[in-house]
């Protein structure tokens, strides 16, 4: 069991910052990470049982990280200790801290964890600190807004390193650009990459909904619908007419999908939230050139 440990150990320093890890579990530490190193940037996903990870000053004093970290809870409980107090996080929070101040992070209940590590010169160029100081709980079930932005950034790290090409720079910029936003230091073109990021992934995982308004958007994103007006603007286009064209093309990915030939048009319109088959038609033939059945005979001649 303290061989497993001392392996845990090993790996987070090769692959993250040097730490000390224990656990009360029975089976020891049973944790699988991921790593990405990016030229300005790394993320990394964990998912592991109930454990404690401490960065003492003398860990610090022999391994100095210079960076700062914001992990993301995604599953379970956990509670951080540092010189200044004690939080707790539950699933959808996330914690801001200095990798180079000592601090206790333990998980109570299994985990699953996104981090985003950034080095100190990174940090201050984009906040103008050069720390964030006592470590920050950003709680993202505070309101609609802040757990629209984090699940965001989920989005942004989960789908970096799943991919299976090279990484784009936008990317990280499009992280830079969330981090902001989660921490309040972006003003800016920025801040509106971000809020269009996060409008955008909140349309997609609500296209079933007939009610995807302007302003239910704006609402969820936290800004009101003038700001989200201009936001998508900048792209030469608008909010109907990202909603409408996000509806339509996953209708098409639907009629076209292997193995959909048994689901009626009419079910896929209502799943991408068309209340009415009439609208449905005419707006999927205005953008595609021909109707929805045509599409499915499509998909069709191309299955094996």
């Amino acid at each position: 069991m303290s061989h497993r440990v001392g392996l845990w150990e090993e790996r987070n320093e090769r692959s993250l910052i040097g730490l000390n890890v224990s656990t009360l579990a029975k089976d020891s530490v049973v944790s699988t990470m991921y790593n990405l190193s990016l030229s300005r940037l790394r993320f990394t996903e964990i998912y592991g049982n109930d454990h404690i990870i401490e960065r003492a000053a003398s860990k610090i004093r022999q391994l100095p990280a210079d960076s700062v970290l914001l992990c993301l809870l995604l599953e379970g409980n956990a509670f951080y200790y540092h010189q200044d107090g004690f939080e707790t996080l539950g699933a959808g929070d996330a914690i801001l801290y200095d990798a180079d101040r000592p601090f206790m992070y333990g998980f109570h209940t299994p985990m699953r964890q996104l981090i985003l590590e950034m080095p100190r010169e990174v940090f201050r160029a984009n906040t103008g600190g050069s720390s964030p100081g006592r470590p920050r709980v950003l709680r993202g079930r505070e309101s609609a807004a802040a757990d629209e932005h984090v699940r965001t950034l989920a989005r942004v790290i989960q789908g970096t390193l799943r991919s299976t090409s090279a990484p784009e720079p936008l990317l990280e910029d499009e992280a830079l650009d969330l981090f902001g936003l989660l921490v309040g230091s972006n003003a800016g073109p920025a801040s509106q990459e971000a809020y269009l990021l996060t409008a955008k992934g909140f349309i997609r995982r609500n296209l079933h909904r007939p009610d995807l308004t302007t302003s239910s958007i704006a609402r969820a994103v936290g800004i009101s619908d003038r700001h989200l007006a201009r936001v998508f603007a900048v792209e030469e286009s608008s909010v109907a007419r990202f909603v409408m064209d996000t509806r339509l093309e996953r209708a098409y990915q639907l009629l076209t999908e292997t193995g959909s030939g048994h689901v009626q048009v009419g079910d896929i319109a209502a799943s991408v939230g068309f209340v009415s088959a009439a609208h449905f038609s005419r707006a999927f033939r205005n953008k595609f050139g021909f109707t929805a059945r045509e599409a499915r005979e499509r998909g069709r001649a191309r299955q094996p």
